[in-house]
């Protein structure tokens, strides 16, 4: 048997990482992992790109940094077209669920209004994935009283598995996609010609 494609291999690892760990997580702590862990994939793909660094020590995404906020990530990534607008969407849901559960002192749950309907926007976003992974799931007999023949929605996830469980499976697809990203992406070329950094390496 053939070695899986480290492609491959990434896109499993991605969402392997984010699944496994919330999976006994409290509300609370499945949406601030998520997005700690979304935010350094996202982290990942924009340090890659930029060009590398040389003798400098300079972290300009590290917390505190010019553009280590999570937000400014999401924002600097979408206008350099390293992730699509449907991605950019849903990592931006995530950072406003991450700073309601974070920042509000108040008891929040997956059934308090407005977290309900971020949640339900990111799976409305990501409803594509979603039928498709209740398509393999129901085909492997892993989600009982649903047949074949039954036109999958989201609505069948949700009470398969719960808003806080398929918003885990959710956040691991969208890791999945930030994985795959990383693994495509090369590094940015300068603008510059004889620039002696001009030169294909990671950062």
């Amino acid at each position: 048997m053939k070695p899986p494609h480290p492609r491959n291999v990434a896109m499993g690892e991605g969402f392997k990482a984010v699944a496994e760990s919330l999976n006994k997580e409290s509300d609370r702590g499945t949406v601030v992992l998520a997005a700690a862990w979304l935010d350094e994939s996202l982290t990942k793909i924009i340090a890659k790109f930029l060009r590398p660094l040389t003798q400098s020590k300079e972290n300009l995404l590290k917390a505190g940094q010019p553009i280590g906020d999570f937000g400014t990530k999401i924002i600097l990534a979408n206008r350099l077209s390293l992730i699509t607008p449907n991605l950019t969407s849903s990592l931006t849901l995530c950072r406003k669920l991450r700073n309601d559960f974070a920042h509000l002192s108040s008891d929040l749950s997956f059934e308090t209004p407005h977290v309900k309907d971020r949640v339900n926007e990111l799976f409305n976003l990501n409803e594509d994935l979603i039928i498709a992974m209740g398509k393999s799931l129901i085909s492997a007999g892993l989600i009982a009283g649903i047949d074949g023949s039954t036109k999958i929605t989201a609505d069948h996830m949700m009470e398969a598995f719960g808003p806080k469980r398929l918003f885990q499976f959710t956040c691991g697809f969208i890791n999945t996609g930030l994985a795959i990203i990383e693994f495509d992406i090369s590094p940015c070329q300068s603008q510059f010609k004889g620039d002696s950094n001009n030169k294909t390496a990671t950062a």
